[in-house]
């Protein structure tokens, strides 16, 4: 086997570890890393492009017309989550609520659609649900933070929607164009679109993290420690609920819906919190909870695989029967 290839299979059998290993890599080595942060915009728009290859443009229309998903989606995702967050740091950790609003506010990150792929999620769904929660938010966002904290912020609808259109609808659109021009060379290196986004992912996570971390300090003491891994984990349990209120929609598709609402933002939270509450030292803070919710990936992404499981052997079992019965008639 040839040294590409090896590589590539490698990241193929090991794609969460990949992502932690580039997130841990940012943390301890943020001077040597940070300068990768210059090249975000870069990065998003070639991860989306070569994402966008697998995409079924079919798919999304479909997902489009059903308003009843969507709509329960972007509730749980921008209202829901922030209060739910919000309400137990403010009771027990009042030090650390404002940091977890800002980041349960904050709609799903750009690069979704990759990482539902990781998890046998549909790439078209998540896209779908990071757009409509990233058109909403720059409302939901800023009215939660002044009704919660008092506090008026201007969001920068703008600059996102520019974002929005330079990372997510061009790199679409030139993808489905390559692949109707050339469907055969697309379909043929599937496998290797994935593999070249996920490594491209990792070098945007580390830069990023990297480059949140330089200079940055914050004595961290038990009650912090606990406080983060006490609602990472209600984060999970979020996740889940999210995952149970559509039942009508399949495993995988429920699975994306649930991944979505840990999947924040994190350059809108990070813009939030040092454009308006920097000197209450919220930075550092998002930065470690965004830090711990990536903790959360191993274990989604094992109940992702068992519920995708699970939900194949149910239809099995319900075709074999069917069919039993098909014939002792």
């Amino acid at each position: 086997m040839k040294l590409l290839p090896k590589i590539f299979h490698l990241i193929s059998d090991n794609q969460i570890m990949i992502v932690l290993l580039a997130l841990i890599a940012g943390v301890i080595f943020p001077e040597q890393l940070k300068f990768l942060n210059a090249y975000t915009t870069y990065l998003l728009t070639l991860i989306f492009l070569v994402s966008s290859f697998r995409i079924n443009p079919g798919e999304l229309t479909s997902y489009l017309k059903d308003w009843k998903m969507l709509s329960v989606a972007n509730f749980v995702m921008l209202i829901f989550m922030p209060l739910a967050m919000w309400l137990p740091t403010w009771v027990f950790a009042p030090d650390w609520a404002l940091a977890f609003l800002i980041v349960g506010a904050a709609p799903t990150g750009l690069t979704i659609a990759l990482v539902a792929d990781l998890f046998g999620g549909r790439q078209a769904l998540a896209m779908l649900i990071a757009v409509t929660t990233s058109l909403i938010a720059p409302l939901t966002m800023p009215l939660l933070l002044y009704v919660v904290v008092g506090q008026s912020v201007k969001f920068p609808v703008g600059s996102m929607l520019l974002s929005l259109i330079v990372t997510m609808v061009v790199p679409f659109f030139a993808a489905m164009a390559v692949k109707h021009k050339f469907p055969k060379f697309i379909n043929r290196n599937d496998a290797w679109w994935r593999e070249i986004s996920l490594i491209l992912f990792g070098i945007l996570v580390a830069g990023v993290t990297a480059d949140s971390m330089a200079g940055s300090a914050r004595a961290f003491n038990p009650h912090d420690l606990g406080t983060v891994l006490v609602m990472v984990a209600f984060m999970g349990g979020i996740a889940w609920f999210s995952y149970a209120i559509t039942p009508w929609r399949t495993a995988s598709e429920r699975i994306t819906i649930a991944l979505c609402m840990v999947y924040m933002n994190n350059t809108v939270a990070l813009y939030i919190g040092d454009r308006f509450f920097a000197e209450q030292n919220v930075v550092t803070k998002l930065i470690i909870i965004l830090t711990a919710v990536n903790l959360l990936l191993p274990p989604l992404k094992w109940a992702a695989a068992k519920a995708i499981k699970g939900s194949g052997r149910g239809k099995r079992l319900s075709v074999k029967f069917n069919s039993k019965k098909f014939i002792s008639s």
